[in-house]
C-alpha cells in the first residue's frame, strides 16, 4: 500500500501535469508538496552547517565584512551622502534583504546539480528544489536583520507599526527568488557554463541596485526606469520598514511594477523549468 507521503507526492504531480506546458503547475506544486519543501529544507540545512564550529553564524558573520567596508569607504573616504543617517545604517538596512537575494538565487542555480540523486527518484517533485534555496538562507538572515534592526532601534529610527512592513517585504524577496530560482536552476542544468557567469550577472544587478546609493537624487527619468529594476524595490522597502523617519516608503507605481515584473518572472521561470527539465536526465 502506498505510504501517505507519496500519496500526496502522486497527488502533487498529477497537478502539475493538469498545467502541462504553463508552469502554473510547478508554482501550485509549491504549495501541494510544501511538508516535502520544509523537510527538505531542514535537511539542507543541517547539511550546510555540519562539521563547522560556527554553524550558521558564518553566514551571519560574513556579510558583516562588506557592511562595514562600504560604510568605511563610502562615509569616511568618498563622504557620499545617504538619506539623513550615517551612512552605515542605510547601507546596512539595504544590504541585508540583498544578502537573502543573492545568496538565494546562487544556491538554487546549482540546486538540480546538487540535488542530482532525488531527479532519479519517482516520484519526486523536482521543481521544490530550487525554491528550497531561499528558505535555506532565511535563518541567517533572521540573524542578520536582527543585529541591524537593533541599532536603528537603539537610534531612534525605527518605530512600530512600520517594522512589520518587513513580513510583507520579506514575502516579496521569496516570491521573486522563487520565479528566477526556477530559471537559472534550469539553465544551470543544460548549460553548465552559466554557473560561472552568475557571479559576474549578480555583481552588475548589486551596483544596479540601490544599496550603496538611493535613488532620489537621480532625474525624475532614470528614477522610472529604477522602478523596473525588482530588487530596488525590496531592498527600498527594507530602508523605509528599519528607518520611516529617514526613507520613504517605495511608491505605488514602484509596487505596480514591482508587482508585474516579480509575477512575470515567477510565471516565466516556471514554464522555462517545466520545459527545460525534460532534459534534466540526460545532461545529469
Amino acid at each position: 500500500m502506498m505510504s501517505d507521503r507519496n500519496a500526496r507526492l502522486v497527488i502533487g504531480e498529477e497537478t502539475s501535469l493538469r498545467w502541462h506546458g504553463t508552469g502554473i503547475g510547478e508554482i501550485v506544486s509549491l504549495w501541494t508538496n510544501r511538508r516535502a519543501l520544509r523537510s527538505l529544507a531542514r535537511h539542507d540545512l543541517r547539511r550546510t552547517y555540519a562539521g563547522t564550529a560556527g554553524g550558521v553564524l558564518w553566514t551571519f558573520l560574513t556579510p558583516l565584512i562588506p557592511i562595514l567596508i562600504f560604510s568605511a569607504v563610502f562615509s569616511f573616504g568618498l563622504r557620499l551622502p545617504l538619506g539623513g543617517a550615517p551612512y552605515i545604517f542605510g547601507f546596512a538596512a539595504a544590504y541585508v534583504p540583498w544578502v537573502l537575494l543573492s545568496t538565494s538565487i546562487s544556491g538554487a542555480s546549482g540546486s538540480i546539480l546538487a540535488h542530482r540523486y532525488l531527479i532519479k527518484r519517482i516520484p519526486f517533485p523536482v521543481e521544490i528544489i530550487p525554491a528550497d534555496a531561499v528558505f535555506v538562507h532565511s535563518l541567517p538572515h533572521v540573524l542578520l536583520l536582527s543585529v541591524t534592526a537593533a541599532p536603528c532601534l537603539i537610534a531612534g529610527y525605527l518605530r512600530f507599526p512600520d517594522f512589520l512592513l518587513l513580513v510583507y517585504f520579506y514575502g516579496c524577496t521569496v516570491l521573486l527568488t522563487i520565479g528566477v530560482g526556477f530559471l537559472v536552476s534550469a539553465i544551470a542544468v543544460v548549460a553548465r557554463d552559466f554557473q560561472q557567469m552568475l557571479p559576474s550577472i549578480l555583481q552588475v544587478w548589486f551596483w544596479l541596485t540601490p544599496i550603496a546609493w538611493i535613488g532620489t537624487q537621480l532625474p525624475r527619468p532614470v528614477r522610472t526606469l529604477l522602478a523596473l529594476n525588482p530588487a530596488g524595490y525590496i531592498v527600498s522597502g527594507y530602508r523605509h520598514a528599519l528607518m520611516p523617519k529617514i526613507f520613504a516608503a517605495p511608491s505605488a507605481y514602484e509596487s505596480a511594477a514591482f508587482w508585474i515584473i516579480c509575477l512575470g518572472t515567477l510565471i516565466i521561470g516556471a514554464a522555462c523549468f517545466r520545459r527545460l527539465r525534460g532534459h534534466f536526465w540526460d545532461c545529469l
